[in-house]
Order: C-alpha cells, then sequence, then structure tokens
C-alpha cells in the first residue's frame, strides 16, 4: 500500500501516530495508487471515518497503522 511506504519513507513518529507531511494533493494520491481521484478520495474519507487517519491541509496523520496494513495484507 503506497500510503504506508509514503509512511515509511517520510513520516515522522508523533503522539498518536505517524504524521506525513504532504507536498502533493490526492489527484497526486490518487495517481501514486495506480486509481482515480474519485476511488482516492472515497477510500480517505471511508479510513478517516472509521479512525485510521487524519487529513488536513498539507498533512495526514496515520492513526492505525495497524488497520491500514490488514487492509494492504488482505488485497488480492
Amino acid at each position: 500500500m503506497r500510503l504506508l511506504r509514503l509512511a515509511r519513507q517520510m513520516g515522522k513518529q508523533v503522539e498518536g501516530g505517524v504524521l506525513i507531511e504532504l507536498a502533493f494533493s490526492r489527484q497526486d494520491i490518487a495517481e501514486m495508487a495506480g486509481t482515480t481521484l474519485f476511488t482516492a478520495s472515497r477510500v480517505l474519507s471511508a479510513w478517516e471515518q472509521q479512525g485510521f487517519i487524519e487529513g488536513g491541509r498539507g498533512r495526514l496523520l496515520i492513526l492505525k497503522s495497524n488497520s491500514l496494513q490488514a487492509i494492504a495484507d488482505d488485497s488480492p
């Protein structure tokens, strides 16, 4: 999963999770993941609602990396 790879490469461990300071848009994330902007936005929004991540302008906080890893492991 690209998001977990970004966390390992660019993330900083902070209280509550791993912070990725984003210098790119959701469109950029979609392109990295090989999907559409609509799909990337829908998935990121769902993960926010489930408490896995917390988004903000120019930042993304991964709150539950184990949950995201489980999703990645379950993907074909």
